[in-house]
């Protein structure tokens, strides 16, 4: 059985989300990890159910949702996967992002394999899809568990809200075709764990979500 940890990392309040099951198992998806404290209570957590942590995972490069690669690389040994769209992103491979009056620095770790639409990525009795969802980024995926009855959508699709097209590679026309090819053709009861902020459930979008 899928079980799933949320932690709420960095000044940004994004959503890194772990995944689990019964063998131990275990994924990362956007790691935002930035202070020390932040990093600790990631490995505290996977310490203490003794998880073997087997992918990380990122549904796009921007900053807030990268941060913690390089701690889990070292670590763990692991690389981040993703899909290569985003690696032109202003600021992935120089490690330093300007957001408003502040900057943030980080540890560049690129992807050794990448992540396409309808790939899947395996840990224990765990099966996760690509779904290309573009838009907010010209790379941007979703993660989608159909045994599990979710799925992480990063900054595409939030509670009752979208993610942002204003920024590089942003395209909101492309983001609304994701959206409604991608996501709204999920089971109903599929439940949205979104980037930042609140679930959500694919039904209750379809009906009350005023952007799409």
């Amino acid at each position: 059985m899928l079980k799933i940890k949320v932690f709420v990392f960095n000044p940004i309040q994004e959503n890194t989300y772990l995944l689990y099951d019964e063998t131990k198992e275990a994924v990362i998806i956007d790691c935002g990890a930035y202070t020390d404290d932040e990093k600790k209570q990631l490995s505290d957590f996977i310490n203490e159910k003794k998880l073997k942590l087997k992918h990380v995972l990122n549904t796009h490069l921007h900053f807030d949702h990268i941060l913690g690669n390089s701690f889990l690389y070292e670590t763990y040994g692991l690389k981040p996967e993703y899909n290569p769209a985003d690696e032109a992103m202003p600021g992935v491979k120089e490690g330093i992002v300007k957001f408003g009056i502040n900057a943030f620095k980080y540890d560049v770790v690129l992807a050794e394999q990448y992540i396409d639409d309808k790939d899947i990525i395996s840990f224990g009795n765990t099966r996760l899809e690509a779904l290309s969802t573009p838009g907010h980024s010209p790379g941007s995926l979703s993660f989608y568990s159909e045994k599990g009855a979710c799925v992480f959508t990063g900054d595409a699709l939030f509670r009752f809200d979208l993610g942002r097209t204003d920024l590089w590679g942003g395209d909101s026309e492309e983001l609304l075709q994701s959206i409604e090819n991608k996501l709204y053709t999920l089971p109903g009861e599929t439940v949205v764990y979104p980037g930042h902020g609140e679930p959500s459930v694919i039904d209750e979008e379809i009906e009350y979500n005023p952007y799409v």
